[in-house]
């Protein structure tokens, strides 16, 4: 993997919503610097000032595209190009995508495969180079408190879509996958990048989870509807208490004494997180308990 140098790739565009990128054409593309590399890719910035991600386990050669009945995507099985495939830009909840596209060509080891599959995306920026949140508690003040219960409307309000107009049920919530369509305060402005870990919305669908993952209940019987409020809720906590205080994998010990924090500054916030960290409720429901407290503020 090239983390310093520029390079160039040639590629295949196979879907492409800008005219930059012309569908079903070859297409040199020139690779300015590494940004990050996660579970399922590797993102770059180009020389354009838009953002490449090149994925792994994703090929033309793959069976990659089709979706498998487990919660956590399998190593060969792309959850994010089966959903870029279908979506269509247009909206103020999801990064807008520029195109599809298949490496044909390298001229450096990037660690991964020929025909490897890749999307190209606009700049983001992230959610905590606008809001410098991240250690710092917001529990102590109404308006750190007004801001988090915000924040965690913005990330329902996207779920809500996705699930709604996609029938997905979003399954990563960090902050970090989150991003700033523009130079913005505004929350409306805030949309999700990236989707790696979606699953396709069956009511009342149960999974047993057992990974050790921040953002997810461990349990079993656990109702798939009901797992992105409890991980918006984690994300609350985050802003309120300090991404410090939740250390990698809060135990229920902790979350319950976040909780009686929570109800000795305000009650109407202790209902909030109390449905949602007891898997009580799904995002509509959860949605419209939030709104309520906003209103009431």
């Amino acid at each position: 993997m090239n983390k310093n140098n520029s390079f160039s790739i040639k590629t295949l565009i196979v879907k492409s919503n800008n005219k930059y990128y012309k569908e079903k054409s070859h297409r040199k593309i020139n690779i300015k610097e590494y940004i990050d590399e996660g579970s399922y890719g590797i993102v770059y910035r180009l020389d354009n000032g838009d953002v490449i991600k090149i994925f792994k386990n994703a090929t033309l050669n793959s069976p990659s595209l089709k979706e498998t009945n487990y919660l956590i995507p399998c190593i060969n099985e792309n959850r994010e190009l089966i959903f870029y495939f279908q979506y269509k830009n247009g909206n103020k909840y999801i990064i807008n995508l520029y195109a599809i596209g298949i490496i044909v060509d390298i001229y450096i080891d990037l660690n991964v495969e020929m025909n490897s599959y890749f999307i190209i995306l606009p700049y983001c920026i992230p959610f905590y180079n606008i809001y410098n949140f991240w250690n710092v508690p917001l529990i102590e003040n109404k308006s750190g408190i007004h801001f988090t219960v915000n924040v965690m409307k913005r990330l329902l309000q996207i779920s809500k879509y996705l699930e709604t107009k996609y029938e997905y049920v979003y399954l990563d919530f960090k902050l970090n996958n989150f991003m700033f369509s523009k130079e913005s305060y505004d929350l409306e402005d805030l949309v999700m990048i990236d989707f790696s870990i979606i699953k396709k919305k069956v009511k009342n669908k149960r999974f047993d989870i057992t990974k050790h993952y921040y953002l997810w209940p461990k349990g079993n019987n656990i109702i798939l509807e009901n797992i992105p409020a409890y991980s918006i809720s984690i994300n609350g906590l985050e802003l309120l208490f300090g991404h410090n205080k939740l250390l990698d994998f809060p135990n229920i010990h902790q979350i319950q004494h976040f909780l009686k924090i929570i109800k000795s500054k305000n009650e109407d916030l202790y209902t909030i997180f109390n449905n949602s960290l007891n898997l009580k409720i799904n995002t509509d429901n959860f949605l419209k308990l939030i709104n309520a407290f906003i209103k009431k503020m």
